[in-house]
């Protein structure tokens, strides 16, 4: 005898068999019970969740002796036909091979025939999104009203690809995935019942796969019975599916979320060398991933979380070292990888760059990415830790000090010859403290807060003096603050407080901006080494008037001189931002 496929064999024969489909179910068979069976049925939804199957039950049931019934005998002639696939009442059309616009005049000419043995025709049209547009059009007006002993039924994995003139003519059901326990209990069933073994652990990983389509998770549990005819145990499901376990997922996520980029990558190599394939590997991220977010985001996580509690205590510790935006921005690198990896050649590629861009969101250039640099710096100037366990600029080792402290390090620490220098005496401090005190600030171009002056107080003469490199720092910066300070000058400083003259109202205005002052701020601090604030007035006498044109044969020369002198050379300027 030819073997059966154990999903073949453990099709469900009644309704009452159909798992995880209560609703459906439950519907057809009170209508069939109080007579009301319409003439077109559409039954969409995922793969493997028993579309077709329900299809051939609800034609058992119409024709079934002792019926119409909700529940079939399974004994009769006519159910025993159907079920074997062998009725002449019942007639399935693969819509796939069978799209043109004939097959569809076709069956309008047979359906006028009355059935053979029973009391309906049933005709289940599969994957009837398939249909051409002219077919699809020859069948509305049997869709619409068909003879009374047929009835015809829809099956459908993608309804949004049917026209709704074909969908508002027949009565909708949408059949859900099937929830992994329900897979795992149907699963067991069969185990017992063929008489074999199966751990546990194997059974949650094969429903897992099976991302909730019951008929992949039969034909999963058969292949690994070839493999393993004894008992089948968690390392062959690995080994044959390339599946990776909850632990291994684990640890690498709590790399990803630790910025530990050197430990992803080694992880995910020996997982490689093992022979996992690339895509489980992602797909189990994205899964423990959107399980972080759910135990973030969800009051009640067990609810829409299937994990025992170990592991939901593992979600939690985890998902407290992270915002929910950084969960999505690794969700969203991982299902854009998931994506990448079906057509990729390199898929090995894809996934490294995935892992390099979850653990370090520094080198993602996406928005959720720049969230999570924000959200990083944000943590460290509250004064907690990274999100991700590492600093905002970029991953650094516990310890490690940063590139700023090592710049430091030589001058603070180190005299010449590579020997400690001696600490200042307290008479030579105050000598040295304004040397420092302008080192610092040139190190650090935006120190964090007003900063009183250390050692000789500055002057107005001072900044008067330095006005000029003052004028050119903030010319590097941004020269539309420049182009406003072009008319002003130190007039006075009163404590910590520099008051600047400015000659027009509309370049003070913009100048009292907290975004321009603050520029102004930070390039005073980084040429005279104290923090000063700024403050602008109007000035209390107009400089003087430009002298008028020099004439003579040297005038235009002098002209374009004291211009130049005065507004910079345009030529340089546009040569600048070429």
């Amino acid at each position: 005898m030819t073997y059966l496929s154990l999903y073949r064999k453990w099709r469900p024969q009644t309704f009452e068999d159909v798992v995880g489909q209560d609703r459906v179910t439950r519907t057809l068979q009170n209508a069939i019970a109080s007579g009301r069976i319409v003439h077109a049925y559409l039954f969409c939804g995922h793969r493997g969740t028993g579309k077709t199957t329900t299809a051939r039950i609800l034609a058992k049931a119409l024709n079934c002796r002792e019926g119409p019934t909700p529940t079939p005998c399974n004994h009769c002639p006519p159910c025993q036909s159907i079920g074997a696939g062998a009725s002449l009442d019942v007639i399935e059309i693969d819509a796939a091979s069978h799209r043109g616009i004939d097959e569809i005049r076709d069956l309008r000419e047979k359906v006028k025939l009355s059935p053979v043995e029973g009391r309906y025709k049933v005709y289940i049209i599969d994957e009837a999104h398939m249909l051409t547009t002219e077919a699809s059009n020859a069948l509305l007006k049997t869709l619409e009203e068909p003879p009374a002993h047929v009835v015809l039924v829809l099956v459908t994995t993608e309804p949004h690809r049917l026209p709704t003139t074909i969908t508002s003519r027949a009565q909708r059901f949408d059949f859900k995935r099937i929830p992994t326990p329900l897979i795992v209990q149907r699963l067991r069933t069969i185990a017992v019942q063929e008489g074999f073994h199966v751990e546990e652990e194997a059974l949650g990983l094969i429903a897992r796969s099976a991302d909730g389509a019951l008929r992949d998770a039969e034909s999963l549990l058969d292949q690994l019975h070839a493999f393993s005819p004894g008992a089948i145990r968690t390392a062959d499901v690995l080994a044959v599916l390339g599946v990776v376990e909850e632990e291994t997922l684990g640890r690498l996520a709590a790399a990803i979320i630790e910025g530990n980029t050197d430990r992803c990558l080694q992880d995910v190599g020996r997982l490689l060398e093992e022979g996992r394939d690339v895509r489980q590997i992602l797909r189990g991220l994205i899964d423990h991933f959107r399980d972080l977010l759910m135990v973030a985001v969800v009051s009640d996580p067990e609810t829409v979380v299937d994990a025992s509690e170990a592991r939901l205590a593992l979600l939690r510790s985890q998902s407290a070292r992270l915002t929910p935006p950084a969960i999505v921005q690794r969700l969203r690198v991982l299902a854009g990888a998931e994506a990448e990896a079906r057509a990729s050649t390199q898929p090995r590629v894809v996934l490294e760059l995935a892992l390099l861009r979850a653990s370090r969101p520094e080198v993602d250039p996406s928005v959720e990415g720049l969230t999570a640099r924000v959200e990083a710096l944000e943590r460290v100037l509250a004064g907690g830790p990274a999100p991700s366990g590492q600093s905002p600029g970029g991953q650094q080792e516990a310890g490690a000090p940063s590139p700023r402290e090592e710049k430091k390090r030589p001058r603070a620490s180190r005299g010449e010859g590579g020997a400690a220098a001696p600490s200042p005496s307290p008479r030579g401090r105050g000598a040295e403290s304004a040397s420092g005190a302008r080192e610092q600030a040139e190190e650090d171009p935006a120190p964090q807060g007003p900063r009183e002056a250390s050692g000789p107080a500055v002057t107005i003469e001072a900044i008067r003096a330095q006005w000029g490199r003052v004028m050119e720092g903030v010319k590097q910066r941004t020269r539309a603050v420049h182009a406003f300070l072009l008319e002003s000058a130190p007039q006075e400083l009163v404590g910590q407080e520099l008051v600047l003259g400015v000659r027009h109202r509309f370049h003070m205005e913009n100048l009292q901006d907290a975004k321009n002052r603050r520029v102004v701020e930070e390039v005073l601090a980084r040429t005279l080494g104290v923090r000063l604030r700024l403050r602008c007035v109007l000035a209390a006498s107009s400089p003087e008037p430009a002298p008028p044109p020099p004439e003579g044969a040297d005038g235009g020369r002098r002209l374009v001189e004291e211009a130049v002198r005065r507004f910079g050379n345009p030529v340089q300027e546009v040569r600048r931002f070429q």
